[in-house]
């Protein structure tokens, strides 16, 4: 099985209201053209992304360019929020205002929903013989599911960063218990 990981185009803070609703800018809108003409190259037959806007006109332009791709939209691929914090009164709505131990509990329970989203996603994959899946979410989420299948979880993103910028990708390949990463960082 093959997972595509996209992270959204580059988002217009300029027009943003507060962090989590922003609209691509003009060059994450070239940058969503450019991940719709390469999902089609690869053969992309399932996407899935995250329900936050930036995400959502990333994928719009898949869908687009593949009029006929199964696409789920799932509320589990958002980026980290304040919701993860169950609105604690001491944190700001920005997430790098947080303490580090306000970070880690959000992060704790992003991985809990990324996971079960994951294995939704696998389940459905596995039983409708979907081989190559995009999966449209933040560097957060993208983040997090690399360091499942590097076998690791939450607690290792302080420690292992990766730099996946918007409109940039990487092709994760399962086979049984081998995993290979390929950086698909050119588009």
């Amino acid at each position: 099985m093959e997972f595509y990981l996209i992270r959204h185009g580059e988002a217009d803070m300029s027009h943003a209201t507060d962090p989590y609703t922003p609209p691509l800018s003009a060059e994450g809108r070239l940058q969503a053209e450019r991940l719709a003409e390469a999902c089609a190259c690869w053969g992309i037959q399932f996407l899935c992304a995250s329900t936050m806007r930036r995400a959502q006109e990333t994928a719009d332009a898949i869908s687009a360019r593949l009029p006929d791709i199964l696409r789920w939209d799932l509320e589990e691929l958002e980026d980290v929020t304040l919701d993860d914090l169950h609105y604690e009164p001491t944190a700001g709505q920005w997430a790098s205002t947080w303490t580090e131990d306000q970070r880690d509990r959000a992060f704790r329970q992003v991985w809990s929903r990324v996971m079960g989203a994951l294995a939704r996603i696998e389940v459905y994959a596995m039983a409708h013989h979907l081989e190559r899946i995009a999966i449209v979410g933040h560097g957060s989420t993208i983040s997090l599911l690399l360091l499942n299948w590097l076998g690791w979880d939450w607690r290792a993103r302080s420690r292992l960063e990766f730099a996946v910028s918007p409109g940039k990708s990487c092709r994760v390949i399962v086979e049984g218990e081998r995993v290979r990463i390929d950086w698909i960082n050119a588009l």
